[in-house]
């Protein structure tokens, strides 16, 4: 064998060796929960992140040895090592942003796939009874565009001086409510309410549920939520709109 190659192989040879105490080193120095520096354990990453260089220290050493022999192995060693964790952490630096810009994607994907659905519940109007002052009841005139279960909830909260809200009042309906609707339906519901200080609500909100099966949860349940003022359409989970001023009671 080559004399160049045989050192080669005895550097490569050490450097495995090495994974021994540096295994035994990561175990105690990243344990974690046991009294030591950090809470956390993460054992495995020191190891872990010199076997991924040594891999590729070998590789770019060998090839350093195979182009440029009379550099030496000790000479092409030292060069590969810099080489090698520029290379790794490029190589990580890389797929950090490719996992990122996939994750980006795969999330815009989804949100383009529910803006079908930002219209399938309207609401047209709402008023209270008998009165805004002493409420026992929100009404609300719905359009659903598709067929499902409907369930809704309302509450009114009043801003105090100091910033704060306090719940003035809230709805009681319970799962006896709820009501199969079919697309293209419009229809009043009633939210029956609680009265919980006196005051009046400055700030209501209410939102409308749309749930494809009969009982349950499924894929495809419509949530949105009306407000004064909404910040955003969808946030990945709920719809948003604006609620409309109450309208006057209806005769």
């Amino acid at each position: 064998m080559n004399p160049t190659w045989r050192r080669h192989w005895i550097v490569c040879l050490c450097l495995g060796l090495l994974t021994i105490p540096i295994y035994f080193l990561d175990q105690t120095l990243f344990a974690g929960g046991s009294g030591g520096w950090i809470n956390l354990d993460f054992r495995g990453v020191l190891f872990l992140s010199y076997l991924l260089w040594l891999g590729v220290e070998i590789v770019v050493s060998s090839i350093a040895v195979r182009l440029f022999p009379k550099s030496g192995a000790f000479l092409s060693h030292l060069n590969s090592m810099v080489l090698s964790v520029i290379l790794l952490v490029a190589s990580i630096v890389g797929y950090g942003q490719l996992r990122r810009q996939a994750v980006s994607n795969e999330q815009r994907a989804f949100m383009d796939s529910r803006k079908p659905l930002l219209n399938v519940i309207e609401l047209k109007n709402w008023w209270y009874v008998p009165d805004e002052a002493n409420p026992t009841e929100i009404d609300v005139n719905v359009v659903v565009h598709d067929a499902g279960r409907f369930a809704g909830n309302a509450s009114g909260e009043q801003t105090e001086s100091s910033g704060s809200s306090a719940t003035v009042f809230e709805s009681i309906n319970g799962a006896e409510s709820q009501r199969l609707v079919s697309k293209e339906q419009a229809f009043t519901y009633a939210f029956r309410l609680t009265t919980l200080r006196t005051g009046r609500a400055d700030n209501v909100r209410i939102t409308l549920y749309l749930f494809k099966a009969q009982s349950g949860p499924a894929n495809g349940d419509i949530t949105k939520v009306f407000l004064n003022s909404p910040t955003q359409d969808d946030d990945g989970e709920y719809f948003y709109g604006k609620l409309p001023a109450p309208s006057p009671p209806a005769k």
